[in-house]
């Protein structure tokens, strides 16, 4: 990342040496015989160029600890304020070993200039400090050395561990809403770059935020509820702990409160609209690939594949299933009234405007072609996908039997395989025909508000693979 300071700036270079020896997940460690994960130490040299008005030879300390992650990371400050930039994508393996996923996948962000990550040199004692356990539920309450933010282990639906809930990789990070990589929980992992005795992060109220031991590795004594404690040689700072709050529990320093977050913060900017749980699937793989990325999850024990790379205008991804069939699609970033959009489009074609599944497949559905859907059609057409599929006829279709069934040659039938674990309204692994219903129902109401109960089927369907 190159980024372009000032003039008459100061230029200080810090050199630090990097301890090599290998990181550690959350539990484990070199006496309890867990494995080790090891992280990528391609992250050199060991330089940061800043820019500040302060006296030659002034650096902050925060500046000793990001420099081990230059050029992937940069960092400036001014009088008040240290400035963090970065694009949120750490050098070691993510996403691996997360079993509660939501769909999402990491994408660079912009966190340079205006948008960078920020926190004040010299921290100021909070009047009426405020806890991570019911304040700050969205955004992030800190920032990793490697230029990562972290987020509060509880999301923000105010009482998911995200760590206990298994939506967290093995790194302690995951993927959010607008596909921005970031930690819930104390990236442990850091403390062998940094070195023992050094931070591993710093929280948004300026107060550093230590491994599991103090500089001389012994344990830290009386921290308080939000993990911190003041000692004569390091004054206030916090500790990571293996259990909740994990870091910092709160703020024991002055930060501002807005919407539920730390104000200001960096704005991540997604292409995607926001994706739902995807339930039974973990996450096995993640590797750049073909200047992009690669994921592989398994799901009912079969292996599926997202490679997304950057394009021209946003991002193309291709959906890999495990029997080989594929699904692209571009994701073009469009901006209105200042704010971030993103359209859907076919590879090598242009945007169109996105219809709904089932204005498209109409007239597939209409049985007496008369250029209408109507209620009593689409009841018809699920009666027929439903029974094809209910190979037992005991009125319901196992989603392990369904992911390996062959596509019932329908209009219904192939987006009864790709929806399925969003049509099993219970959750209880199994789709029945009222499930089914309900779904498809919904879909016809919202499509047919102003048609007197019927659909116009007079656009042409897509065509069919030979095998679907």
């Amino acid at each position: 990342m190159c980024i372009s300071f000032r003039p008459l700036c100061i230029l200080v270079v810090v050199n630090v040496c990097v301890p090599m020896v290998q990181a550690h997940t959350l539990h484990d460690n070199d006496d309890d015989g867990h494995r080790l994960v090891t992280y990528n130490r391609e992250v050199k040299p060991p330089l940061v160029a800043t820019d500040s008005p302060l006296a030659a030879g002034a650096v902050p300390a925060p500046a000793e600890i990001f420099a081990l992650f230059s050029p992937f990371v940069r960092v400036h400050w001014d009088e008040r304020f240290f400035y963090v930039e970065s694009n949120g994508m750490p050098a070691h393996r993510l996403m691996v070993g997360i079993t509660a996923w939501q769909q999402q996948v990491p994408l660079p962000q912009n966190y340079t200039g205006a948008n960078a990550w920020r926190f004040p040199i010299l921290p100021v004692v909070a009047a009426h400090p405020l806890s991570a356990k019911d304040h700050f539920f969205r955004g992030a309450i800190a920032v990793a050395a490697n230029g990562v933010p972290i987020f509060n282990p509880i999301k923000n639906d105010g009482r998911t561990d995200t760590f206990l809930a298994g939506e967290l990789d093995e790194y302690g990070g995951h993927a959010g809403r607008a596909d921005d990589y970031h930690y819930h929980i104390a990236p442990l992992h850091l403390q062998s770059i940094v070195g023992l005795g050094k931070p591993i992060a710093y929280a948004l109220d300026g107060y550093a935020i230590y491994g599991l031991m103090e500089p001389d590795g012994t344990p830290p004594r009386e921290l308080d509820s939000f993990n911190g404690h003041t000692t004569s040689g390091l004054g206030y700072h916090y500790h990571a702990t293996k259990a909740y709050p994990y870091l910092n529990g709160g703020f024991h320093g002055e930060v501002t409160e807005r919407a539920g977050q730390v104000d200001p913060q960096p704005t991540a900017r997604g292409v995607r609209p926001a994706t739902t749980p995807l339930r039974g699937a973990s996450i096995t793989g993640f590797a750049a690939a073909d200047h992009g990325y690669q994921l592989v999850y398994s799901l009912r024990g079969q292996k599926h594949r997202i490679d997304y790379s950057p394009a021209s205008d946003g991002w193309k991804f291709e959906f890999v299933s495990p029997d080989g069939t594929t699904r692209t699609e571009h994701y073009a970033e469009t901006r209105s009234s200042g704010k971030t959009k993103s359209a859907v489009v076919k590879a090598n074609e242009p945007a169109p405007a996105r219809q709904p599944w089932i204005l498209v497949h109409a007239k597939e559905m209409d049985a007496n072609r008369d250029g209408f859907l109507t209620a009593d059609e689409l009841a018809s057409e699920v009666a027929k996908t439903f029974g094809a599929y209910d190979a037992k006829h005991d009125g319901r279709v196992s989603l392990t039997a369904l992911a390996q069934a062959t596509p019932v040659r329908s209009a219904l039938g192939g987006f009864v395989k790709q929806h399925a674990d969003e049509i099993d309204a219970n959750h209880d692994g199994f789709i029945t025909a009222a499930e089914l219903t309900a779904v498809v129902q919904r879909m016809f109401d919202r499509a047919a508000a102003n048609h007197d109960g019927r659909l116009p089927a007079t656009m042409e369907p897509p065509a069919r693979r030979r095998d679907a």
